[in-house]
């Protein structure tokens, strides 16, 4: 009975033993398991913290680039309403230009009719002296005529 209490005991310390190495082993798997989630875990916080870095790096181009947009956008502004300030400017010189141009052209046509009264009246004068001078002519010739027979 001796035999047989140490061969039960024997074979409960195998038992014992065989799943105390089955519990080491799963143990280890698993602590390897976590092991690796842990790794995994720590690894995906690094790329989170990247990526949070490169997210701020991109929102702070972008607001960089937001306020250079509205100040270009401001100055275009400013740019268009000066040049449309000039081109006020322009376009009330051009009305003005026009009236004096206007102006010139009616002083022109009065000029040109005085210019042509005148010049009707010139030829009204040449002819009637031209006339004259014929009839002058007329008297001289004559005159010349009867003066060498008074001789």
């Amino acid at each position: 009975m001796r035999n047989m209490l140490t061969i039960v005991l024997v074979v409960v310390a195998a038992i014992l033993g065989f799943f105390a190495y089955q519990s080491s082993q799963k143990g280890n798997a698993l602590q390897a398991d976590l092991s690796a989630r842990t790794e995994a875990v720590t690894a995906l916080e690094a790329d989170k913290a990247r990526l949070a870095e490169e997210l701020a790096a991109l929102k702070a181009e972008g607001e960089a680039a937001m306020t250079a947009a509205n100040d270009a956008a401001a100055s275009v502004q400013a740019d268009a309403a000066a040049m449309l300030e000039k081109v006020s400017t322009l376009e009330t010189e051009k009305a003005d230009l026009a009236a004096q141009v206007a102006a010139l052209e009616a002083d022109a046509a009065k000029a040109a009719e005085s210019a042509q009264a005148q010049i009707a009246t010139l030829t009204e004068t040449v002819t009637s002296l031209e006339a004259e001078k014929a009839a002058l002519q007329a008297r001289v010739d004559a005159l010349t005529a009867a003066a060498p027979a008074n001789p």
